[in-house]
């Protein structure tokens, strides 16, 4: 009895949260054709953007709101193949377009060539995507105007620029922050 009380207890909470802020529970993803997401009225962002703390003009984004991606499979014509498409919930997606800062470890991408791109990734090398070790909503593409100054592998670090959420640019991850530049503190 004491389970059932406490379940009951949870989900009482829980909903009443959502329905005291406004938010609302994800929509069914789009298909691949709708490559832009709709930009909502203000007056619905507001609450949504409230889940997320401010440092200056820039919004927080914490790692666990980029790990609850979901994913579903989907026929792809250009690739001739399924992929999996990432589910991104409403609450990430108000931060589309957005201006964030984002801590976490440093993994170099030397294959590119180009030393204006690097990973962010919420986890050490030794545990990251690349080793198979998580998964790709654990990692985003930073895109500087500027080239990055040398860096440790598994340095924490910290960028500021403007998150793009990508469904569908197969040539970039699901995540990618432009206009990066690297904070020292």
């Amino acid at each position: 009895m004491y389970k059932n009380i406490k379940f009951w207890l949870v989900l009482s909470i829980v909903s009443f949260i959502l329905f005291s802020t406004g938010c609302k529970p994800d929509s069914t993803a789009k298909t691949l054709s709708d490559t832009t997401h709709q930009k909502d009225s203000v007056a619905t962002q507001e609450p949504l953007l409230s889940y997320f703390k401010k440092n200056g003009d820039f919004y927080k984004l914490e790692w666990p709101m980029l790990l609850r991606t979901q994913f579903e499979e989907k026929y792809v014509d250009t690739m001739a193949m399924e992929v999996s498409l990432p589910i991104f919930t409403d609450t990430l997606k108000v931060l589309d377009g957005k201006m964030v800062e984002v801590e976490g470890f440093f993994i170099p991408v030397s294959e590119t060539g180009d030393d204006k791109i690097v990973i962010l990734s919420a986890y050490p090398f030794a545990q990251c995507f690349f080793c198979g070790k998580a998964g790709v909503e654990s990692i985003i593409d930073i895109l500087s105007p500027n080239k990055m100054p040398h860096l440790k592998l598994d340095a924490k670090i910290k960028f500021r620029g403007r998150l793009k959420l990508n469904r569908d640019n197969f040539d970039y991850l699901i995540y990618v922050l432009e206009e990066a530049v690297l904070v020292v503190e």
